[in-house]
């Protein structure tokens, strides 16, 4: 099914049977509707690496509005949609199949939207329409991508099509990923190229916060998977920067254009995305030079700290040296020794406004899971004296955002530190 997009000034499918007719039949005119074409950016090269194809219907003015409540409307037949849908695909292929002069389109990729409401209508003994549509029109199979949409569709039916897909060469992609139930299934089970983050979630999460926390989680995830990412929905230059944090392939929306009625040359937004990601770098490098700061400042505290430690009790040493406005000034929540196996040999020394308080509540506790102690522990190997900084989580307790400095003070003693963090990820302005 066509994708639809709405935007202000979109009118209902009541609306629609009024202006076109009194029939649901005379609502699906062909000519009233046409595909228009959404450019897709590439961050690497800048250039327009393909279009989105969605559905616009004609208003009697002769302007273009979405066409989603046709799709949408439970009163329209199934089967006036279903031709409608094919015929937007099959127009969408042959116009990608044969690109103007001046490279309009260029030989870029075309996104088709399925709806796995069409998915479940198929059987063993169907044709598969699109695959049809693609051999007809000419185009190369390897330039369409068929979108997922929505949550619904039977697993077993969506994996055994996609399968297909794979198999004549066309490629896959999963849309509104990361909304409403869990999608992870789809990955495991259907192997897509693309993943699309939900345009709400993208927005929300490019905010901060916990959305940010889980989308960025989501798509590291995706990404080990082998997908390419594409945030669409990108309106300010402050979300498109957001989605280069996020690790995005491709940048789809209003920020560089709407849907068009044809496609245009590949570099149009050459020069302007250029000119944003070299806002980016500069913005990202200051953010990221104040961080190496701050750990540069951390690690020669930690090292005049550990200079001949007792060897009785160095953490005494360690918290004689460390006064509370010394660690207040570098944000350090707590510290702790462990021995070389990861073991918690100390109490947890907590520096706090009101003075020092020590927690013996995680004695005995092995921390050697933690990603940043192999690390530590092999830089031992190399470098007795290297200092092993965590990437930034959450502190349970606080909700704060914090890294962990760990170091060897001995051949079995290690020392590490939990110290408060800022976040380098460039958000949008609320």
């Amino acid at each position: 099914m066509f994708k639809v997009t709405t935007h202000s000034g979109v009118q209902t499918a009541g609306a629609i049977i009024t202006t076109l007719g009194s029939t649901p039949v005379e609502a699906f005119d062909h000519q009233n509707f046409s595909p228009f074409y959404q450019p897709i950016v590439e961050l690497t090269t800048g250039r327009i690496a393909g279009y989105e194809a969605l559905a616009r219907r004609r208003e009697t003015d002769g302007t273009f509005v979405s066409a989603g409540a046709v799709f949408s409307d439970a009163r329209l037949p199934r089967e006036h949609k279903l031709h409608l849908d094919r015929y937007l695909r099959d127009s969408a292929l042959r116009r990608a199949a044969s690109p103007g002069e001046q490279d309009p389109g260029g030989d870029g990729f075309i996104t088709l939207n399925i709806s796995p409401d069409w998915v479940d209508m198929l059987n063993e003994d169907h044709h598969i329409p699109t695959l049809n549509m693609v051999k007809k029109s000419g185009i190369d199979p390897s330039r369409v991508i068929v979108e997922i949409t929505e949550h619904c569709g039977n697993i077993e039916n969506l994996k055994k099509l996609t399968s297909i897909y794979h198999g004549a060469g066309l490629k896959v992609a999963i849309d509104d990923f990361g909304a409403g139930a869990s999608q992870i299934d789809r990955v495991i089970e259907l192997k897509p190229d693309f993943i699309k983050l939900d345009m709400g979630l993208f927005k929300s999460a490019a905010r901060g916060g916990h959305a940010a926390d889980i989308v960025l989680s989501i798509v590291a995830m995706a990404q080990r998977a082998g997908c390419k990412i594409i945030c669409e929905g990108v309106e300010t230059e402050e979300e498109l920067y957001f989605a280069i944090e996020c690790g995005a392939d491709f940048i789809q929306g209003w920020l560089f254009d709407p849907a068009l009625p044809a496609p245009i040359k590949s570099d149009t937004y050459m020069d302007r995305l250029n000119r944003l990601k070299a806002i980016y770098l500069t913005a990202k490098s200051g953010r990221l030079m104040l961080a190496a700061e701050h750990n540069k400042a951390v690690a020669n505290t930690l090292m005049t700290v550990c200079q001949s430690l007792s060897v009785d009790d160095p953490l005494a040493s360690i918290v004689d040296r460390l006064p509370i406005e010394m660690a207040a000034e570098l944000g350090v929540l707590q510290l702790f020794l462990c021995d070389e196996q990861g073991n918690q040999i100390s109490d947890n020394v907590c520096y706090q406004e009101h003075g020092l308080g020590f927690d013996s509540g995680s004695l005995g506790k092995n921390w050697s899971h933690r990603p940043y102690f192999p690390l530590l522990h092999a830089m031992n190997h190399l470098q007795s004296d290297h200092i092993v900084v965590s990437t930034p989580y959450r502190d349970i307790n606080t909700g704060k955002l914090c890294k962990t400095h760990g170091l060897f003070i001995s051949s079995n003693c290690v020392l590490l530190i939990d110290v408060l963090a800022d976040d380098v990820i460039l958000f949008s302005a609320e």
